[in-house]
């Protein structure tokens, strides 16, 4: 394909271009959004260092590139998303006529093997602790509680935590609405007596009264949380204070919940239904999670006796 004779524009409208293409004809989410927006970031960033033009850039160019970024001791998974995003751009670039050669098949992402690895998870006792952890009766304590509690009892996704609104929670009926699962309609849930007592206490006395905003969780600025993203370094620096291994966020409550939810005898399609899975095969992964605490525990018991 030729290239167009037009003037090049600059990587960055290139860039959002393409962000737009795939939210607008591939229906991509926004929190792939977001990945591929980072991902192609630091791709541009290099060819910026590098002093690169992104319609001249060479198969050599891309291999030291994918050279540099493992370098950073990422995941298979994280190193995946990049490749996938880098292939993507680059099918566009040529599709529009600014390269002329297909680089996309020289860009080969890691071998993946479901379940080759345990992911990262809170224990149930580590959950305890991190609650517990949560003192006193301020504002932002009874938020950091209420948000926590939701977490652990439910297994929400961050993004779910940080939709749920005032008008979710039905006192009435004891229950609580999900609203936009990933995949899925909306999901009720039972509101349970902890849950109602700590959201209760938090509404009445530590969420802001002068707010006009819906959301239930209200950041100290007077806003609320804009995205899961933002749920999450708010659980990342709770776990920090309470001195439990950091790196952890909701992904590794919500798989806490779903291995206790295994272990308490629910059924796996009952469990994805909870969760918030599509395919029954995402929860497999407790049933295994399940599994390595019970080797823990095995191995605890061989150093007693």
């Amino acid at each position: 394909m030729r290239r167009r004779s037009r003037s090049l524009p600059d990587p960055q409208t290139l860039l959002a271009d393409y962000l737009s293409f795939i939210i607008c004809h591939c229906g991509f989410s926004s929190s792939t959004h977001r990945q591929y927006r980072k991902a192609l970031s630091e791709f541009l960033a290099y060819l910026a260092r590098q002093k690169l033009s992104v319609i001249k850039v060479t198969v050599k160019d891309l291999d030291d590139f994918i050279l540099e970024v493992a370098g950073w001791g990422m995941s298979r998974s994280h190193m995946g998303i990049r490749t996938i995003a880098l292939r993507g751009f680059l099918r566009y670039l040529q599709g529009e006529g600014w390269l002329e050669r297909d680089l996309a098949r020289y860009v080969e992402s890691p071998r993946i093997y479901r379940e080759s690895t345990v992911p990262s998870h809170f224990t149930w006792e580590e959950l305890e602790e991190l609650l517990a952890s949560i003192k006193g009766d301020g504002k932002e304590a009874l938020r950091d509680r209420a948000m926590l509690v939701i977490l652990c009892v439910y297994g929400l996704r961050s993004s779910e935590v940080a939709k749920l609104s005032l008008d979710d929670i039905d006192w009435s009926h004891k229950a609580l609405r999900v609203p936009d699962r990933k995949g899925d309609s909306n999901l009720l849930l039972p509101l349970l007596p902890v849950v109602e007592a700590v959201l209760g206490q938090y509404i009445r006395n530590g969420r802001p009264s002068d707010v006009t905003y819906r959301e239930i969780l209200i950041k100290n600025s007077g806003r609320p949380f804009r995205n899961g993203l933002e749920i999450t370094k708010r659980i990342h620096i709770l776990v920090k204070r309470a001195g439990l291994q950091s790196g952890r966020g909701c992904h590794a409550i919500r798989r806490a919940v779903g291995t206790r939810l295994v272990e308490q005898g629910r059924g796996l399609q009952e469990v994805a239904l909870i969760l918030g899975h599509r395919d029954v095969k995402t929860t497999r992964i407790y049933l295994r999670l399940s599994m390595e605490f019970l080797r823990d525990v095995a191995d605890n018991y061989g150093e007693v006796l």
